[in-house]
């Protein structure tokens, strides 16, 4: 699945006008006027059924334009509009102002049940880091309280680039206790993801994760590193792991573009009491 990021209205990476057409309007279903169902929402079914059908061959294709679509169903601007902005949301297409409206690459899928690198190994994709920072500093406060450490107590701050085939998806914040820091080296670093640098480090596989994931406005650098305009809102993931002893072994946070990437979890429900 290609990771290229949603880019800013004038990259040239978002298709012009003469992108070849992903579909004719002609082969899709009129909308149902007596429907329950809105007029938006039936229109961003049958818009996006032969994206999902097709997806990797269509991207870049150009989706009909506005007017196109207000003449051949018969509605109106604002409805083919949060139509568009349905699929947006989806993931299926991106928007270029003055370039229309295209078929987006495929966002990227991660089981959080799994190693990141092995769900990556296993579809053929290549991961690889940029080292950016690494610095022992005193742990700010909200560190120092996740790895159970005193206040002010020294810690290594990694910050690092994730790749995926060559392009820039993730931008990394590690604090490490200087007892695991200390066995951690720039080869590890460059190569390693970090359930794998953990266990080489640790001699043992980190035993248990928590992880937190929110959307926010990220700082300029970190955008700019992402390839995105400043206080875009990205997926935001700030995660502590743990030893099998119990102890707090790296504390960080990972900032990735959520147009491009989203998280599955598959979890069993746990049944409360009945009332």
């Amino acid at each position: 699945m290609p990771t290229t990021v949603a880019r800013a209205e004038a990259d040239p990476a978002i298709p012009g006008r003469d992108a070849p057409s992903a579909f004719g309007l002609e082969s899709l279903p009129p909308l149902d006027t007596t429907s329950a169902m809105p007029l938006y929402t039936q229109l961003a079914e049958r818009l996006s059924a032969p994206i999902q059908a097709n997806h990797a061959a269509l991207v870049g294709h150009a989706l009909p334009t506005e007017l196109e679509c207000m003449a051949y169903f018969g509605v109106s601007r604002p409805t083919v509009r949060q139509a568009m902005a349905q699929l947006v949301s989806m993931g299926l297409v991106a928007r270029g102002r003055g370039r229309g409206t295209f078929v987006a690459p495929e966002r990227l899928n991660h089981d959080v049940s799994l190693a990141f690198e092995d769900e990556m190994r296993a579809a053929h994709r290549t991961v690889r880091f940029q080292i950016l920072s690494r610095a022992e500093i005193a742990a700010p406060a909200a560190v120092a309280a996740r790895l159970n450490l005193p206040a002010g107590e020294r810690v290594e701050h990694i910050e690092r680039l994730r790749f995926l085939d060559d392009e820039v998806f993730a931008f990394e914040q590690r604090y490490l206790p200087l007892s695991v820091a200390r066995h951690v080296t720039a080869r590890m670093l460059e190569e390693m993801a970090i359930i794998s640098l953990l266990t080489e480090a640790m001699g043992q596989s980190p035993a248990r994760i928590t992880n937190t994931v929110r959307c926010i406005p990220t700082e300029a650098r970190i955008a700019r590193a992402l390839g995105v305009p400043g206080r875009t809102p990205l997926l935001h993931t700030e995660h502590t792991y743990f030893a099998a002893s119990g102890a707090p072994v790296l504390h960080g946070t990972v900032w990735f573009n959520g147009e491009r990437f989203q998280f599955t979890l598959d979890s069993p429900i746990q049944a409360g009491p009945r009332g």
